[in-house]
C-alpha cells in the first residue's frame, strides 16, 4: 500500500479554531486506528503526518498535536496522546467557571453593539491589555484566598492569559524545547511551522521546529511557548508580544503580531528549501473564512467581517499560487529532464515532483457565522465547532484513503463534490 507524505496547514480564526481541533483530532484518530492495525475496507493509500504550519488558532492546533508527538526525554510521543492535546486545550480554554460566562456574555454583547455601530473599542488596546491582565490577575488571587472552595465567579488565568494556557495545556514543552537542537540537526518528523509577523521591521516570519537555537538571534526562529503566543497575538486584544533572545533583522528586540494577513498559514516553508525526503507530498489546509459568502455586506461590521475574511484567504492563495506555480513549472520541464537527466541546470530539479492540495473546508451552513463568533468560548459553541469539524474529516478520509474521484483538489474544495449531492 502506497504511504503519502503529508503536512497539514491551519488557518487561523478565533474560536472557529475549535473546528480544526476536530479535523485534527479525526485525523489523529485515523493514524491511531492504523497503528492497531484497523483499516477501511476500502482503503487504496495511507499517510504519514511529516508536517504541521499553523497561523494564529492554527498555530495552537498545530502546536499541541506536534507537542503530543514529540518525544518527551525517553517517552516517546504518539497519536494518542497529540489527540488528547489538542483536544485538552480546547477543553481549557472554553468557559469553565460563572466567572468567566459573565465575561464571555459581556464580550459578545460587545461585538453586537458593534453590528450596530456603536463601537466600544478601546483606543489604546496595549494600555487596556495590562489594566485588564493585571485586574483579572488581582481578582484570581483576591478570590483564592478568600473563598477558594466557592466560585466568586472566578475567572481561571488559562481563560484570558496565553501564557499560563500553553503553559498549563504543554507542561512538559520545556523537555522538548531542550532537545531542540536534535531535532533541528535531524529534522525529526514531524515538523512544525507557525507564522507570525514582526511589526517593527514588516518582516512575516515563521518559527520552526527545524530553525537551529544556537544559530545567532538575527537568525534563529526556534519553537517556544513565546512563539505561539506571537502567532495568537490580535493587537486589537493584546500588546505585541516580545521574545527573549529573538532579535529582528534589523538587529533590534522584535514585536510580534499574529500572522493572519501575512501567512495564513504558513506553507511555503513546508516546501522550500526542505530536502526531497522530508518535502511532503500532499498538503491538507484546514481553512477556517469561507471563499464565498451569500449577500453583500451593508454594515461596519459585517464589512469588516468579510474583509478580515478576504484578507486571511488571499494570504492563503497566495501561498497556493506559489506552490501551484512549482507545479505547473515542473510540469513544462518535465519532457526537457527526461531528455537531457545529464543538464547541470536542470538535473538539481530533477527529484522534484508536483505536490497535491486539499482544502478541508467547513459546510455552507457555518458561513453565516459572524465575528463574534470567533470571540465565543461558550462550552456549546466550541462543541459545536469541534463535532462540525471531526464530521467534515470524517468525509474527507474514506474519500482520500480510497483514492475517489469525488475529491476535488485546489483551487477546489475538498468535498464540493459531496455538498452537492453528488
Amino acid at each position: 500500500m502506497e504511504t503519502r507524505k503529508v503536512a497539514i496547514a491551519c488557518q487561523g480564526g478565533g474560536i472557529h479554531g475549535a473546528f480544526t481541533c476536530g479535523v485534527l483530532s479525526a485525523i489523529l484518530q485515523a493514524k491511531e486506528d492504523e497503528v492497531q492495525g484497523v483499516l477501511p475496507e476500502h482503503a487504496k493509500r495511507n499517510f504519514e503526518i511529516v508536517g504541521l504550519s499553523g497561523t494564529s488558532a492554527g498555530a495552537l492546533n498545530a502546536f499541541m498535536v506536534w507537542y503530543g508527538l514529540m518525544a518527551k526525554g525517553e517517552r516517546p510521543g504518539s497519536f494518542a496522546e497529540a489527540r488528547k492535546a489538542v483536544n485538552n486545550l480546547w477543553d481549557t480554554f472554553q468557559v469553565r467557571t460563572i466567572g468567566e460566562t459573565v465575561l464571555n456574555t459581556v464580550a459578545q454583547q460587545m461585538y453586537k453593539l458593534n453590528e450596530k455601530g456603536i463601537s466600544v473599542t478601546p483606543p489604546r488596546p496595549a494600555y487596556f491589555y495590562d489594566w485588564l491582565m493585571s485586574a483579572l490577575g488581582q481578582w484570581s488571587v483576591v478570590e483564592g484566598l478568600v473563598a477558594p472552595k466557592l466560585d466568586l465567579r472566578e475567572i481561571r488565568p488559562e481563560f484570558y492569559d496565553f501564557a499560563a494556557l500553553l503553559r498549563t495545556c504543554a507542561p512538559e514543552f520545556p523537555v522538548i524545547e531542550a532537545d531542540l537542537s536534535r531535532i533541528a540537526a535531524k529534522r525529526i518528523r514531524p515538523r512544525v511551522v507557525l507564522g507570525s509577523v514582526e511589526v517593527l521591521s514588516g518582516e512575516f516570519e515563521a518559527f520552526d521546529s527545524w530553525s537551529n537555537p544556537d544559530l545567532p538571534p538575527r537568525e534563529r526562529r526556534p519553537i517556544s511557548y513565546e512563539a505561539v503566543e506571537a502567532s495568537g497575538t490580535l493587537p486589537e486584544l493584546r500588546r505585541s508580544q516580545r521574545i527573549p533572545g529573538i532579535l529582528n533583522r534589523d538587529g533590534n528586540e522584535g514585536r510580534y503580531w499574529d500572522g493572519l494577513f501575512s501567512q495564513n498559514p504558513p506553507i511555503r516553508e513546508l516546501v522550500a528549501r526542505t530536502p526531497r525526503e522530508d518535502r511532503p507530498d500532499e498538503i491538507w489546509v484546514v481553512r477556517i473564512n469561507p471563499k464565498r459568502c451569500d449577500n453583500e455586506p451593508e454594515s461596519l461590521a459585517a464589512i469588516g467581517d468579510r474583509r478580515n475574511e478576504l484578507a486571511g484567504n488571499h494570504s492563503l492563495n497566495l501561498e497556493l499560487r506559489f506552490l501551484n506555480g512549482i507545479n505547473q513549472l515542473l510540469a513544462r520541464l518535465r519532457p526537457l529532464i527526461e531528455k537531457h537527466p545529464e543538464d547541470p541546470i536542470l538535473s538539481p530539479i530533477a527529484n522534484f515532483i508536483p505536490i497535491k492540495t486539499y482544502m478541508i473546508t467547513m459546510s455552507k451552513e457555518k458561513n453565516v457565522l459572524g465575528v463574534g463568533s470567533k470571540m465565543d468560548r461558550s462550552p456549546e459553541f466550541v462543541t459545536d465547532m469541534r463535532q462540525h469539524g471531526e464530521a467534515r474529516a470524517a468525509a474527507f478520509l474514506p474519500l482520500w484513503l480510497s483514492d475517489s474521484q469525488d475529491l476535488l483538489e485546489w483551487p477546489g474544495d475538498a468535498l464540493a463534490l459531496i455538498d452537492r449531492g453528488c
